[in-house]
């Protein structure tokens, strides 16, 4: 499979870059807040300074104590505008985030989806990119401060005391020690946390999508208790992890908190001396504390940097994702309205992650589509019927050969330019939360009231629609969960016509109707084959008798191609599925009175 080379890594850095204006300016306000911080103490000395001197100047003292209420004031100015700006930036990195990984998952391929299983996504797409958001909101301005309190506490202790200044930094290198130590073994601590949390994700979203097994299956007991398994997994890795770091945590906090140990006596002793003032003795116990403390806070910044590095690490694997590869516009395009063909050239593909000796799933495959005629693809489970189908919009790209819609390579067609000459009727029918409105305007946004109602009344649609508590308005739920079968495939070929697209794709569109449903789907189907080119995925071989070109398929592979007529008298296999469904049909239409009567 082709696919387009992937950009460089996203780091913290680039993500910064993201909101470089606004997060460099919180980064900038959140040290200079913290560089006041330390200001009022600076003018405390220097009062007492004043105070202690053999004439006090009373005028110098106010002035000094309203100019510290005044920085005061404004490092709770700065601190507010540092935040104010940390998340005004952090908000436009998750919106641009977000933004990239819709945009990445749009060009994957489809195998890409069932490698990574939904959860992972669900927790990649939304809490791994709020977590972004989270560092860079509280994480930056406080990561600043920190780094920032500490050095301008040892420049002024420098210039007060140098002897003092080194005495506050005495417990930091065994502090450190301890560190380097709870450090080790930290990313794959963090590495199994997050599989932890990932293996929740899953089982939630599996049990949610599940409920109407759960329940049917009387699962629920089970089902709660393999998520409480991975619930009571998490409790073990916290068990675990603060059994193995309390410790060393307690005497890390313990040093960093304790140079007053050393500065204090020191300090007493100097004074005693005669070697200091009163007011150094002051600023020092006022002051040292802050030379340590804050490298608290640092290390728990860097602790969530590394938290953060897992979530990085995911949000990677989408981004760097290989794409289906693009190339340029192929010339001389057809015009939408034109019906357009479509061609397989021994074609080849297998699906990522099979097994060594697995059979692709199609081996030189040859047919062709004529524009504007309806070709069914039949054949035995597991044939390549429903591959076929996701070659031509590229959900996947050929191994080998090429797919042609046009006489074009679909490669060498712009995405967006393809997938707008193409329609889709799934067999299991997706739609989105909203009003029948809004599901039908996927096909065509600016689509009027008028074109909306010819989609429906073609669809066999408009009946029921009308009949809805609020019509046009009626909200679906989630995935059309209020409709039944019939009336979701109905909508999803409405959708279909709305596109008015010359290529249509029908994937089983009447595998799960009832017979009434059944019938009207079939009607609809008529109305949008007219015109258009069709690809139909057929199980039930009395659907497609009528097709203008049947492809028969087995094991990936061409078996016969032709009319039915034709097809039943020259290819053994289609002969085969033919007499096979005739005898399930005679079977279903035997009367019940000639079977054993059944007795409880």
């Amino acid at each position: 499979m082709k696919t387009a080379s992937a950009g460089p890594a996203l780091g913290f850095g680039a993500l910064m870059r993201m909101a470089p204006v606004s997060l460099a300016a919180a980064a900038l306000l959140a040290t200079a807040s913290a560089a006041l911080s330390l200001a009022p103490f600076w003018m405390l000395y220097r009062i007492a300074l004043e105070l202690a001197a053999a004439q006090p100047d009373v005028a110098q003292v106010r002035h000094l104590a309203l100019l510290a209420l005044a920085l005061v004031l404004a490092r709770w100015l700065l601190m507010a505008l540092s935040h104010g700006f940390a998340h005004w930036g952090a908000f436009a990195v998750l919106y641009r985030l977000r933004l990239a990984l819709a945009q990445r998952l749009l060009r994957v391929p489809m195998g890409f989806f069932a490698r990574q299983g939904s959860g992972v996504l669900r927790k990649t797409v939304i809490d791994d990119t709020q977590a972004m958001e989270g560092f860079l909101a509280h994480m930056l301005p406080d990561a600043s401060a920190a780094a920032t309190v500490p050095l301008a506490a040892l420049a002024l202790l420098f210039m007060a005391d140098w002897r003092l200044a080194l005495a506050s930094l005495v417990p930091l290198p065994v502090a450190l020690l301890f560190q380097i130590r709870m450090l080790r073994g930290s990313a794959a601590r963090m590495h199994e946390w997050h599989e932890v949390q990932g293996r929740i994700a899953g089982r939630i979203v599996e049990y949610l999508r599940g409920m109407p097994v759960v329940k049917v299956f009387g699962l629920s007991a089970r089902a709660f208790g393999d998520f409480a398994q991975a619930i009571e997994g998490t409790v073990h890795w916290v068990e675990r992890y603060a059994s193995s770091s309390a410790a060393g945590w307690a005497v890390f906090v313990g040093l960093l908190t304790a140079n007053l140990v050393v500065v204090a006596p020191l300090a007493a002793w100097l004074h005693a001396r005669g070697e200091v003032d009163t007011a150094t003795v002051l600023l020092f116990l006022l002051v040292a504390p802050a030379v340590l403390q804050p490298l608290l806070r640092l290390t728990f910044a860097f602790g969530e940097q590394a938290r953060r590095a897992e979530a990085l690490l995911r949000l990677n694997t989408v981004l760097q994702a290989p794409t289906l590869a693009e190339t340029p516009a192929a010339p001389n395009l057809p015009v939408p309205t034109e019906p357009h063909g479509i061609a397989f050239e021994n074609v080849g593909f297998s699906y990522e992650g099979r097994g060594e000796y697995e059979a692709p799933a199609l081996n030189t495959l040859g047919f062709e589509a004529p524009a504007g005629g309806v070709t069914a693809l039949v054949g035995p489970s597991g044939s390549g019927k429903s591959t076929i189908a996701r070659l031509v919009p590229r959900l996947f790209d050929v191994n080998t050969g090429c797919v042609r819609v046009a006489g074009h390579d679909v490669r060498d067609w712009p995405p967006d330019e393809l997938l707008s000459r193409i329609a889709i009727v799934f067999q299991e029918v997706m739609l989105f939360h909203g009003t029948v409105r809004d599901n039908l305007r996927i096909a065509r946004p600016d689509a009027d009231e008028a074109a909306l109602r010819a989609a429906a009344r073609a669809a066999r649609a408009l009946d029921f629609i009308e009949r809805l508590p609020q019509g046009w308005e009626t909200p679906l739920g989630e995935r059309g969960a209020r409709l039944s079968g019939g009336e979701r495939q109905r909508l999803s070929i409405a959708r279909a016509l709305l596109k008015d697209a010359p290529i249509l794709l029908l994937d089983e569109a009447t595998a799960h109707a009832d017979a009434e449903s059944e019938w009207l789907i079939q009607e609809a189907l008529a109305e949008a084959c007219r015109g258009r080119t069709v690809l139909m995925i057929a199980h039930r071989l009395q659907t497609v008798v009528d097709a203008d070109h049947i492809v028969v398929l087995d094991a990936g592979r061409v078996a016969g191609q032709g009319r039915h007529h034709a097809l039943l008298a020259d290819c053994p296999l289609y002969r085969r599925l033919w007499d096979d469904q005739q005898q399930a049909g005679d079977w279903q239409l035997v009367d019940r009175r000639a079977l054993p009567e059944q007795r409880p």
